[in-house]
């Protein structure tokens, strides 16, 4: 394949992942309590979270949590996980729409993985808690296989670009790339300003350059 279309079938089933999430179902009162969620979570992590703790910081009380969620935490945070990642592919299709080349693309795929990474600290739960799964399975399996095909499919935006670019042994060094951008709050002391955020993405390109030897 030349040009784009590797990319170009990427995009195709990006697209098709966020007609997977119900997004009319996603009402002010349910959104508010993912939020909280993720605040909480955030800052106590995924376990210390509580019904009570819940309700607190969405400001209402247990019985409507439980309007919205009859099956508890558990439901919670699965929904909290699909809207998640749902939120970053609507937002990742938004970044993408203006590119045309392959190197455009790299980019800016690169640049939205880090900012979103850095700014958004919820992302290191995700990770944690996929992480534990791994070895304890605190996970529902239904649950396992969309975070399994969501993991790939990461992966495959990133190889499928790379691909595009004429990157030999895309597959396993794109792979490892994307894990490194993840990680990006382990190794980037982002100070909170734009300024160093744009240095953080100068120094993703950089790496990924190296990397695959662009």
């Amino acid at each position: 394949m030349s040009g784009i279309e590797n990319t170009t079938v990427m995009l195709g089933r990006l697209e098709k992942y966020l007609n997977t999430f119900d997004w009319d179902s996603l009402t002010r009162s349910k959104q508010v309590i993912l939020d909280s969620f993720l605040r909480v979570a955030t800052r106590e992590g995924i376990a210390s979270v509580s019904m009570r703790s819940l309700a607190s910081a969405a400001g209402v009380k247990p019985p409507t949590i439980y309007s919205h969620f009859p099956e508890g935490r558990d439901q919670i945070v699965g929904a909290a996980m699909r809207w998640h990642y749902n939120n970053f592919a609507k937002l990742l299709c938004e970044e993408l729409s203006t590119c045309r080349t392959p190197e455009q693309y790299w980019m800016a795929l690169i640049g939205f993985h880090a900012r979103q990474q850095l700014r958004r600290p919820e992302n290191d739960i995700w990770d944690t808690l996929i992480a534990t799964d791994r070895i304890a399975k605190v996970l529902p399996a239904d649950l396992r296989r969309e975070v399994d095909d969501w993991e790939r499919f990461c992966d495959y935006m990133y190889i499928a670009i790379a691909q595009d670019l004429g990157v030999r042994d895309a597959d396993i060094n794109a792979r490892a790339l994307r894990k490194l951008i993840d990680s990006i709050g382990s190794w980037w002391r982002w100070d909170g300003t734009d300024e160093s955020l744009d240095a953080a993405v100068v120094r993703c390109v950089e790496l990924s350059r190296r990397m695959l030897q662009l």
